[in-house]
Protein backbone atom coordinates (compact mmCIF):
# COMPACT_ATOMS: atom_id res chain seq x y z
CA UNK A 1 0.00 0.00 0.00
CA UNK A 2 1.37 3.43 -1.00
CA UNK A 3 1.41 5.74 2.01
CA UNK A 4 3.29 8.73 0.58
CA UNK A 5 3.52 10.57 -2.72
CA UNK A 6 3.57 8.30 -5.75
CA UNK A 7 7.05 7.85 -7.29
CA UNK A 8 5.42 7.90 -10.73
CA UNK A 9 4.69 11.13 -12.60
CA UNK A 10 0.95 11.35 -13.26
CA UNK A 11 -0.50 13.57 -15.99
CA UNK A 12 -4.06 13.43 -14.64
CA UNK A 13 -5.85 13.67 -11.33
CA UNK A 14 -5.22 10.55 -9.23
CA UNK A 15 -5.53 9.51 -5.56
CA UNK A 16 -1.80 10.08 -5.21
CA UNK A 17 -1.47 13.41 -7.08
CA UNK A 18 -1.02 16.55 -5.00
CA UNK A 19 -4.08 18.80 -5.18
CA UNK A 20 -2.39 22.22 -5.11
CA UNK A 21 -5.76 24.01 -5.07
CA UNK A 22 -6.56 22.83 -1.55
CA UNK A 23 -3.13 23.29 0.04
CA UNK A 24 -1.68 26.39 1.61
CA UNK A 25 1.75 27.57 0.31
CA UNK A 26 3.74 25.94 3.12
CA UNK A 27 2.04 22.58 2.67
CA UNK A 28 2.54 22.78 -1.10
CA UNK A 29 6.28 23.50 -0.64
CA UNK A 30 6.69 20.58 1.75
CA UNK A 31 4.91 18.18 -0.60
CA UNK A 32 6.81 19.42 -3.65
CA UNK A 33 10.04 18.52 -1.88
CA UNK A 34 8.74 14.94 -1.57
CA UNK A 35 7.66 14.63 -5.21
CA UNK A 36 9.80 13.14 -7.96
CA UNK A 37 11.48 15.86 -10.00
CA UNK A 38 9.35 15.06 -13.06
CA UNK A 39 6.21 16.08 -11.20
CA UNK A 40 7.50 19.65 -10.85
CA UNK A 41 8.41 20.13 -14.52
CA UNK A 42 6.14 21.95 -16.98
CA UNK A 43 4.23 19.56 -19.23
CA UNK A 44 3.82 20.20 -22.96
CA UNK A 45 1.52 18.31 -25.34
CA UNK A 46 2.00 18.47 -29.11
CA UNK A 47 -0.42 17.35 -31.82
CA UNK A 48 1.58 16.60 -34.95
CA UNK A 49 0.50 16.95 -38.57
CA UNK A 50 3.36 14.72 -39.73
CA UNK A 51 6.32 12.63 -38.63
CA UNK A 52 8.46 13.70 -41.59
CA UNK A 53 11.04 16.48 -41.77
CA UNK A 54 8.61 19.23 -40.75
CA UNK A 55 7.48 17.39 -37.65
CA UNK A 56 11.08 16.72 -36.59
CA UNK A 57 12.54 20.18 -37.27
CA UNK A 58 9.67 22.06 -35.62
CA UNK A 59 8.54 19.82 -32.76
CA UNK A 60 10.13 16.40 -32.30
CA UNK A 61 13.79 17.47 -32.20
CA UNK A 62 13.15 20.45 -29.87
CA UNK A 63 11.06 18.08 -27.76
CA UNK A 64 13.93 15.60 -27.50
CA UNK A 65 16.31 18.34 -26.33
CA UNK A 66 13.80 19.74 -23.83
CA UNK A 67 13.26 16.27 -22.36
CA UNK A 68 16.97 15.38 -22.34
CA UNK A 69 17.93 18.65 -20.64
CA UNK A 70 15.20 18.28 -18.05
CA UNK A 71 13.57 21.59 -18.99
CA UNK A 72 10.13 20.03 -19.17
CA UNK A 73 8.14 16.94 -20.05
CA UNK A 74 7.08 17.08 -23.68
CA UNK A 75 5.10 14.47 -25.56
CA UNK A 76 3.75 14.32 -29.11
CA UNK A 77 0.96 12.38 -30.79
CA UNK A 78 -1.37 12.49 -33.77
CA UNK A 79 -4.30 10.98 -31.82
CA UNK A 80 -6.60 13.65 -30.38
CA UNK A 81 -7.25 13.15 -26.69
CA UNK A 82 -10.75 14.28 -25.75
CA UNK A 83 -10.71 13.42 -22.04
CA UNK A 84 -10.70 16.83 -20.28
CA UNK A 85 -8.88 15.62 -17.15
CA UNK A 86 -5.91 14.55 -19.30
CA UNK A 87 -5.07 18.26 -19.63
CA UNK A 88 -4.79 18.88 -15.90
CA UNK A 89 -1.33 20.35 -15.10
CA UNK A 90 -0.56 20.85 -18.81
CA UNK A 91 1.23 24.14 -19.48
CA UNK A 92 0.99 24.23 -23.30
CA UNK A 93 -0.94 22.42 -26.00
CA UNK A 94 0.66 22.94 -29.41
CA UNK A 95 -1.01 21.93 -32.67
CA UNK A 96 0.92 21.64 -35.93
CA UNK A 97 -0.64 22.82 -39.20
CA UNK A 98 -4.16 21.70 -38.31
CA UNK A 99 -6.64 22.42 -41.12
CA UNK A 100 -9.52 19.92 -41.37
CA UNK A 101 -13.07 20.28 -40.05
CA UNK A 102 -12.40 17.64 -37.38
CA UNK A 103 -9.23 19.45 -36.29
CA UNK A 104 -11.09 22.74 -36.06
CA UNK A 105 -13.69 21.10 -33.82
CA UNK A 106 -10.88 19.72 -31.67
CA UNK A 107 -9.48 23.23 -31.18
CA UNK A 108 -12.94 24.33 -30.06
CA UNK A 109 -12.86 21.49 -27.54
CA UNK A 110 -9.43 22.62 -26.31
CA UNK A 111 -10.71 26.17 -25.89
CA UNK A 112 -13.44 24.87 -23.56
CA UNK A 113 -11.01 22.74 -21.55
CA UNK A 114 -8.62 25.70 -21.40
CA UNK A 115 -11.19 27.57 -19.28
CA UNK A 116 -10.82 24.92 -16.59
CA UNK A 117 -7.09 24.14 -16.72
CA UNK A 118 -5.63 27.42 -18.00
CA UNK A 119 -3.06 26.04 -20.45
CA UNK A 120 -1.70 27.93 -23.43
CA UNK A 121 -2.72 26.89 -26.96
CA UNK A 122 -0.16 27.35 -29.75
CA UNK A 123 -0.32 26.80 -33.51
CA UNK A 124 2.87 25.76 -35.29
CA UNK A 125 3.18 26.13 -39.07
CA UNK A 126 6.29 26.02 -41.25
CA UNK A 127 4.71 26.43 -44.67
CA UNK A 128 2.15 28.63 -46.39
CA UNK A 129 -1.37 27.16 -46.28
CA UNK A 130 -3.04 29.80 -48.46
CA UNK A 131 -3.61 28.36 -51.93
CA UNK A 132 -3.32 31.72 -53.68
CA UNK A 133 0.32 31.80 -52.53
CA UNK A 134 1.20 28.22 -53.43
CA UNK A 135 2.63 28.00 -56.98
CA UNK A 136 0.74 25.82 -59.44
CA UNK A 137 3.85 23.71 -60.14
CA UNK A 138 3.84 22.49 -56.53
CA UNK A 139 2.32 19.01 -56.76
CA UNK A 140 1.06 19.19 -53.15
CA UNK A 141 -1.03 22.33 -53.71
CA UNK A 142 -4.20 20.26 -54.00
CA UNK A 143 -4.14 19.59 -50.24
CA UNK A 144 -4.82 23.27 -49.52
CA UNK A 145 -6.63 24.31 -52.73
CA UNK A 146 -9.95 24.40 -50.93
CA UNK A 147 -11.82 27.41 -49.52
CA UNK A 148 -13.09 25.43 -46.53
CA UNK A 149 -9.57 24.29 -45.59
CA UNK A 150 -8.31 27.85 -46.01
CA UNK A 151 -11.01 29.24 -43.71
CA UNK A 152 -10.43 26.47 -41.17
CA UNK A 153 -6.76 27.47 -40.95
CA UNK A 154 -7.67 31.13 -40.43
CA UNK A 155 -10.30 30.27 -37.81
CA UNK A 156 -7.97 27.96 -35.89
CA UNK A 157 -5.12 30.48 -36.00
CA UNK A 158 -7.43 33.10 -34.51
CA UNK A 159 -8.55 30.77 -31.71
CA UNK A 160 -5.07 30.06 -30.39
CA UNK A 161 -2.95 32.20 -28.08
CA UNK A 162 0.18 32.26 -30.24
CA UNK A 163 1.42 31.12 -33.64
CA UNK A 164 5.02 30.13 -34.37
CA UNK A 165 6.55 30.32 -37.87
CA UNK A 166 10.04 29.93 -39.35
CA UNK A 167 10.94 33.36 -40.74
CA UNK A 168 10.05 37.05 -40.71
CA UNK A 169 8.53 37.11 -44.21
CA UNK A 170 6.20 34.26 -43.26
CA UNK A 171 5.28 36.05 -40.04
CA UNK A 172 4.24 39.19 -41.93
CA UNK A 173 2.33 37.15 -44.51
CA UNK A 174 0.33 35.31 -41.83
CA UNK A 175 -0.49 38.54 -40.02
CA UNK A 176 -1.78 39.96 -43.30
CA UNK A 177 -3.78 36.86 -44.26
CA UNK A 178 -5.29 35.99 -40.85
CA UNK A 179 -5.38 39.18 -38.78
CA UNK A 180 -3.72 37.28 -35.90
CA UNK A 181 -1.05 39.51 -34.34
CA UNK A 182 0.46 37.05 -31.84
CA UNK A 183 2.89 35.45 -34.28
CA UNK A 184 6.46 34.62 -33.32
CA UNK A 185 9.42 33.67 -35.50
CA UNK A 186 11.45 30.67 -34.35
CA UNK A 187 14.04 29.72 -37.00
CA UNK A 188 14.88 26.13 -37.78
CA UNK A 189 17.82 25.02 -35.65
CA UNK A 190 19.76 21.90 -36.60
CA UNK A 191 20.45 19.22 -33.96
CA UNK A 192 24.11 18.51 -33.42
CA UNK A 193 23.24 14.91 -32.56
CA UNK A 194 21.68 14.52 -36.02
CA UNK A 195 24.01 16.32 -38.42
CA UNK A 196 26.79 18.02 -36.49
CA UNK A 197 29.10 15.00 -36.43
CA UNK A 198 29.02 14.47 -40.20
CA UNK A 199 31.55 17.28 -40.73
CA UNK A 200 35.09 16.11 -41.56
CA UNK A 201 37.46 18.81 -42.81
CA UNK A 202 40.22 16.42 -43.88
CA UNK A 203 37.71 14.44 -45.93
CA UNK A 204 36.50 17.70 -47.53
CA UNK A 205 40.07 18.62 -48.46
CA UNK A 206 40.72 15.21 -50.01
CA UNK A 207 37.47 15.35 -51.98
CA UNK A 208 38.33 18.83 -53.28
CA UNK A 209 41.69 17.59 -54.56
CA UNK A 210 40.28 14.38 -56.03
CA UNK A 211 37.46 16.17 -57.91
CA UNK A 212 39.48 19.21 -58.96
CA UNK A 213 39.10 18.45 -62.67
CA UNK A 214 35.34 17.92 -62.45
CA UNK A 215 33.84 19.39 -59.25
CA UNK A 216 30.67 17.80 -57.90
CA UNK A 217 27.64 20.08 -57.50
CA UNK A 218 24.69 18.78 -55.48
CA UNK A 219 21.00 19.58 -55.35
CA UNK A 220 18.69 17.98 -52.77
CA UNK A 221 14.96 18.59 -52.98
CA UNK A 222 11.55 17.02 -53.36
CA UNK A 223 9.43 16.82 -56.50
CA UNK A 224 7.43 19.80 -55.23
CA UNK A 225 10.07 22.08 -56.79
CA UNK A 226 9.42 20.75 -60.31
CA UNK A 227 6.48 21.16 -62.67
CA UNK A 228 6.05 17.39 -62.88
CA UNK A 229 2.43 17.65 -64.10
CA UNK A 230 3.23 20.35 -66.67
CA UNK A 231 0.82 22.85 -65.13
CA UNK A 232 3.10 25.85 -65.73
CA UNK A 233 4.79 24.80 -68.98
CA UNK A 234 7.95 23.88 -67.10
CA UNK A 235 8.28 27.16 -65.19
CA UNK A 236 9.34 26.02 -61.74
CA UNK A 237 12.16 26.47 -59.23
CA UNK A 238 14.73 24.88 -61.54
CA UNK A 239 13.64 26.17 -64.94
CA UNK A 240 16.31 28.90 -65.17
CA UNK A 241 19.03 26.52 -64.03
CA UNK A 242 18.16 23.51 -66.21
CA UNK A 243 19.81 24.77 -69.39
CA UNK A 244 22.93 25.74 -67.45
CA UNK A 245 23.14 22.21 -66.05
CA UNK A 246 22.81 20.73 -69.52
CA UNK A 247 25.43 23.11 -70.88
CA UNK A 248 27.94 22.27 -68.13
CA UNK A 249 27.26 18.56 -67.73
CA UNK A 250 30.81 17.73 -68.86
CA UNK A 251 32.44 20.49 -66.79
CA UNK A 252 30.74 19.66 -63.49
CA UNK A 253 29.40 16.41 -62.09
CA UNK A 254 25.81 17.29 -61.27
CA UNK A 255 24.23 15.22 -58.49
CA UNK A 256 20.53 15.13 -57.59
CA UNK A 257 19.01 13.55 -54.48
CA UNK A 258 15.28 13.06 -54.02
CA UNK A 259 14.05 14.09 -57.47
CA UNK A 260 15.31 15.65 -60.67
CA UNK A 261 13.79 17.94 -63.34
CA UNK A 262 11.81 15.84 -65.88
CA UNK A 263 13.49 17.84 -68.67
CA UNK A 264 16.85 16.32 -67.68
CA UNK A 265 15.67 12.71 -67.74
CA UNK A 266 17.90 11.85 -70.71
CA UNK A 267 21.01 12.99 -68.83
CA UNK A 268 20.03 10.90 -65.81
CA UNK A 269 19.34 7.85 -67.98
CA UNK A 270 22.70 8.26 -69.73
CA UNK A 271 24.46 8.50 -66.35
CA UNK A 272 25.75 11.98 -67.11
CA UNK A 273 23.85 13.23 -64.07
CA UNK A 274 24.02 11.21 -60.84
CA UNK A 275 20.66 10.60 -59.19
CA UNK A 276 19.88 9.03 -55.83
CA UNK A 277 16.46 8.39 -54.24
CA UNK A 278 15.39 10.40 -51.24
CA UNK A 279 16.90 9.27 -47.94
CA UNK A 280 15.17 8.90 -44.61
CA UNK A 281 16.04 11.43 -41.92
CA UNK A 282 18.28 9.05 -40.02
CA UNK A 283 20.50 8.30 -43.02
CA UNK A 284 20.37 11.72 -44.68
CA UNK A 285 23.33 13.56 -43.05
CA UNK A 286 25.96 10.86 -43.62
CA UNK A 287 24.58 10.05 -47.06
CA UNK A 288 24.92 13.68 -48.19
CA UNK A 289 28.35 14.07 -46.58
CA UNK A 290 29.59 10.92 -48.34
CA UNK A 291 28.62 12.20 -51.78
CA UNK A 292 31.79 14.34 -51.53
CA UNK A 293 30.21 17.37 -53.20
CA UNK A 294 32.25 20.56 -53.54
CA UNK A 295 29.17 22.73 -53.76
CA UNK A 296 25.39 22.73 -53.34
CA UNK A 297 22.81 24.95 -55.06
CA UNK A 298 19.42 26.19 -53.85
CA UNK A 299 17.50 27.91 -56.67
CA UNK A 300 13.99 29.24 -56.00
CA UNK A 301 11.49 31.33 -57.92
CA UNK A 302 10.95 34.64 -56.09
CA UNK A 303 7.30 34.11 -55.05
CA UNK A 304 5.66 34.54 -51.64
CA UNK A 305 5.58 30.79 -51.04
CA UNK A 306 9.34 30.49 -51.48
CA UNK A 307 10.09 33.69 -49.60
CA UNK A 308 8.27 32.11 -46.64
CA UNK A 309 10.57 29.09 -46.64
CA UNK A 310 13.23 28.41 -44.05
CA UNK A 311 16.96 28.59 -44.89
CA UNK A 312 17.40 24.89 -44.07
CA UNK A 313 19.37 24.06 -47.22
CA UNK A 314 21.95 26.76 -46.46
CA UNK A 315 22.28 25.86 -42.77
CA UNK A 316 22.62 22.14 -43.55
CA UNK A 317 25.34 22.91 -46.09
CA UNK A 318 27.19 25.02 -43.52
CA UNK A 319 27.04 22.24 -40.94
CA UNK A 320 28.41 19.76 -43.50
CA UNK A 321 31.08 22.17 -44.74
CA UNK A 322 29.78 22.50 -48.31
CA UNK A 323 29.38 25.97 -49.86
CA UNK A 324 25.79 26.47 -51.07
CA UNK A 325 24.89 28.99 -53.76
CA UNK A 326 21.43 30.27 -52.84
CA UNK A 327 18.79 32.27 -54.66
CA UNK A 328 19.09 35.94 -53.68
CA UNK A 329 15.70 36.29 -51.97
CA UNK A 330 14.59 36.82 -48.36
CA UNK A 331 14.75 33.08 -47.67
CA UNK A 332 18.54 33.09 -47.80
CA UNK A 333 19.32 36.44 -46.23
CA UNK A 334 21.46 34.48 -43.75
CA UNK A 335 23.87 33.55 -46.54
CA UNK A 336 26.80 35.88 -47.36
CA UNK A 337 26.52 37.94 -50.55
CA UNK A 338 29.28 35.85 -52.14
CA UNK A 339 26.96 32.82 -52.03
CA UNK A 340 23.78 34.43 -53.38
CA UNK A 341 22.84 34.66 -57.06
CA UNK A 342 20.09 36.38 -59.05
CA UNK A 343 20.94 35.28 -62.58
CA UNK A 344 22.51 32.32 -64.37
CA UNK A 345 25.50 34.45 -65.30
CA UNK A 346 26.00 35.28 -61.62
CA UNK A 347 25.54 31.63 -60.68
CA UNK A 348 28.18 30.56 -63.20
CA UNK A 349 30.61 33.24 -62.08
CA UNK A 350 30.23 32.45 -58.37
CA UNK A 351 30.63 28.73 -58.90
CA UNK A 352 33.96 29.35 -60.61
CA UNK A 353 35.14 31.90 -58.05
CA UNK A 354 34.16 29.72 -55.10
CA UNK A 355 35.92 26.64 -56.44
CA UNK A 356 38.96 28.28 -58.06
CA UNK A 357 41.53 28.50 -55.25
CA UNK A 358 42.06 25.73 -52.74
CA UNK A 359 43.21 27.89 -49.80
CA UNK A 360 40.33 30.31 -50.22
CA UNK A 361 37.88 27.43 -50.54
CA UNK A 362 39.08 25.90 -47.26
CA UNK A 363 38.94 29.27 -45.48
CA UNK A 364 35.40 29.61 -46.71
CA UNK A 365 34.53 26.16 -45.33
CA UNK A 366 35.75 27.23 -41.88
CA UNK A 367 33.62 30.40 -41.95
CA UNK A 368 30.55 28.51 -43.14
CA UNK A 369 30.97 25.86 -40.48
CA UNK A 370 30.94 28.67 -37.92
CA UNK A 371 27.62 29.94 -39.31
CA UNK A 372 26.22 26.44 -39.08
CA UNK A 373 27.41 25.96 -35.52
CA UNK A 374 25.65 29.16 -34.49
CA UNK A 375 22.37 27.46 -35.45
CA UNK A 376 22.93 24.27 -33.43
CA UNK A 377 19.69 23.42 -31.62
CA UNK A 378 21.39 22.31 -28.40
CA UNK A 379 22.83 25.79 -27.70
CA UNK A 380 21.08 27.56 -24.81
CA UNK A 381 20.13 30.52 -26.97
CA UNK A 382 18.53 28.31 -29.64
CA UNK A 383 16.58 25.76 -27.63
CA UNK A 384 15.87 28.78 -25.44
CA UNK A 385 13.76 30.26 -28.25
CA UNK A 386 11.44 27.26 -28.07
CA UNK A 387 11.33 27.35 -24.28
CA UNK A 388 10.58 31.08 -24.17
CA UNK A 389 7.67 30.62 -26.59
CA UNK A 390 6.34 27.78 -24.44
CA UNK A 391 6.84 29.31 -21.02
CA UNK A 392 6.14 33.03 -21.44
CA UNK A 393 3.22 35.01 -22.87
CA UNK A 394 3.49 36.57 -26.31
CA UNK A 395 5.47 39.82 -26.12
CA UNK A 396 6.84 39.10 -22.66
CA UNK A 397 9.97 41.11 -21.71
CA UNK A 398 11.43 37.82 -20.41
CA UNK A 399 11.99 36.68 -24.01
CA UNK A 400 15.68 37.50 -24.34
CA UNK A 401 16.55 34.86 -26.95
CA UNK A 402 13.54 35.47 -29.19
CA UNK A 403 14.38 39.19 -29.45
CA UNK A 404 17.08 38.35 -32.00
CA UNK A 405 14.51 36.91 -34.42
CA UNK A 406 11.46 39.11 -33.76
Amino acid sequence: MITGPSPFASPIASPFAVNHQTKNPLERKEEQNLQPREATLPRYVNYLADYSGCGHWRILWPEAIINARGDGMSQSTTAMVTTPTWYQNVKVVKVQRQASNAQKEFIKFLKEVQKQYDFKIMYEVDDVVFSECIPDYNKFKFAFDNNEIRQNCIDIINMVDEVTVTCDFMKKLYIEKTGQKNITTIPNFVPNFWMGHSFNQRKIERAYDYNKKKPRILYTGSGAHYDVDNKTNGVDDMYKVRDFIRKTVNKYQWVFVGAFPPQLTDLVQNKKIEFYPWQNLLNYPNFIANLDAQMMIAPLLPNDFNKSKSDIKFIESCILGIPCLCQDIETYSSAPESLRFSSIRELEDKIERTLRKRNKYMQNITKLRGIGESRILEHDENIGCHLEALNTPFGSPERKYLKKWN
